[in-house]
């Protein structure tokens, strides 16, 4: 049975395993496990100590980071925790930690490990937001590709520059979810029950037929990513139209295609956020990866890309 999957991203000292912490006790109220994997080139044994009894499973992952270092060994323990009996999988990725590598294997890899629906929240901790200097652009990256975000360390702040930091993250990301402790793990259980009802084919009376269908509806517009075909053959000045009429939503997208103008090798086409498309990469590896195009990003719908693919290509 598919399972939520939860990133929780963040700066260092952000408050992310705090967050951890309260989110499981939570979940555990609403009669939930979770399972946990720790991602912390330092303090992943000891983060995991002091993480609630009652998690399904614990799995420390001592590397600087798993969108790097170690996302072989990331992807053996989701797939291990796939066969737990937990309700859920939480991540909790190091601070510096790029999170649209591992979106991006998640979505190629979905088949394998097919976790839905896949959300990250993003820490903003108050006291830095648009303050990390040389790092400002990895904490803008771990908010806009946010599903939610909780805001941190804000206790010293007047209303006023509490609201500026909310505006300042609404307009970096204005498709995630503001949340705390209490609304995250009532989305997961919630999100953990439609899965259940999809498996034993059962529907909830209480709220009417269509209430299964209408939450799996709003689901689809918190995927991270989505992974469509593009088979047959392409122009390159055809697939860069393409690529820029994306929705703002779309962080990054990548489309690995056959060219009708160089016939052999595929070709690689990428776009990050509104900057303009780049020219394509002749690829020569990857050759286990369908051509498709893929996107990340908070707030996509999987149906309108693909019925833009098919008005685009009629793929």
């Amino acid at each position: 049975m598919s399972k939520p999957l939860l990133f929780i991203t963040g700066f260092l000292g952000a408050g992310k395993t705090t967050l951890l912490r309260a989110l499981l006790n939570e979940f555990n109220r609403r009669g939930k496990t979770a399972d946990v994997i720790l991602n912390d080139y330092e303090n992943a044994d000891i983060d995991a100590s002091t993480l609630p009894e009652s998690s399904a499973s614990i799995f420390p992952l001592a590397a600087s980071c798993a969108c790097c270092d170690s996302l072989d060994d990331l992807v053996k323990l989701c797939l291990a925790a796939q066969k737990s009996e937990g309700d859920a999988l939480i991540i909790e990725l190091n601070g510096t930690a790029d999170p649209l590598p591992l979106l991006e294997t998640f979505t190629l890899l979905e088949e394998k490990m097919p976790f839905s629906p896949r959300w990250q929240v993003g820490i903003v901790d108050a006291r830095y937001w648009e303050k990390r200097e040389a790092f400002g652009a990895l904490q803008v990256r771990q908010v806009e590709t946010a599903t939610h975000w909780m805001l941190t360390h804000a206790e010293g702040l007047t209303t006023d520059e509490t609201e500026k930091i909310t505006e300042s993250v609404e307009v970096t990301n204005p498709y995630a979810v503001r949340v705390d402790a209490a609304r995250l793990a009532d989305e997961l259980a919630a999100a953990e029950d439609v899965n259940t009802k999809r498996v034993h084919g059962s529907q909830s009376h209480e709220h009417g037929s269509n209430s299964i269908h209408d939450h799996e509806h709003a689901l689809s517009h918190r995927f991270t990513g989505c992974q469509i075909p593009l088979p047959g053959r392409y122009r390159v000045e055809q697939m860069i139209r393409f690529m820029e009429s994306l929705p703002d939503e779309v962080v990054r997208a990548k489309a690995l295609v056959k060219l009708s103008e160089e016939p052999g090798p595929r070709w690689l086409f990428e776009r990050t956020g509104r900057h303009p498309v780049e020219q394509p990469v002749k690829v020569d590896s990857l050759r286990k990866v369908s051509a498709s195009l893929v996107c990340i990003g908070p707030g996509l719908n999987p149906s309108a890309l693909r019925e833009m693919v098919m008005n685009s290509f009629g793929v």
